[in-house]
């Protein structure tokens, strides 16, 4: 099973972690040969059959609202573990990437 048609699925590596109650870091490991270990693959199609774990979608987020929320592009750096000068790139470029978003709302 390919690991990119799972996490499309899921959402991040981190959200399937989760549905199988493991550590992201093993999931993360597995990118290296790109495929689910045999050992989760009946288990990850039984999850991705159900109809409550569903890929769930971050809402598009403008980089100058969070900045405006949180005060300062400082406070969302520091809000985000990120430097400030990721955070102006982000405003650049018009977009915050899932994984930070996904922080942002929970």
């Amino acid at each position: 099973m390919r690991l990119s048609k799972v996490v499309d699925h899921f959402g991040s590596i981190k959200a399937l972690a989760n549905a199988l109650e493991l550590n992201p870091s093993t999931v993360q490991a597995w990118k290296k040969s790109g495929l689910v270990p045999d050992k989760w693959t009946a288990a990850i199609s039984e999850l991705m059959q159900r109809s409550e774990v569903r890929k769930v979608k971050p809402k598009q987020v403008s980089v100058d609202s969070i900045i405006a929320q949180h005060g300062s592009v400082k406070a969302v750096a520091q809000l985000l573990k990120v430097t400030p000068n990721t955070v102006y790139r982000w405003r650049d470029s018009g977009r915050i990437p899932s994984e930070s978003i996904e922080k942002l709302v929970g």
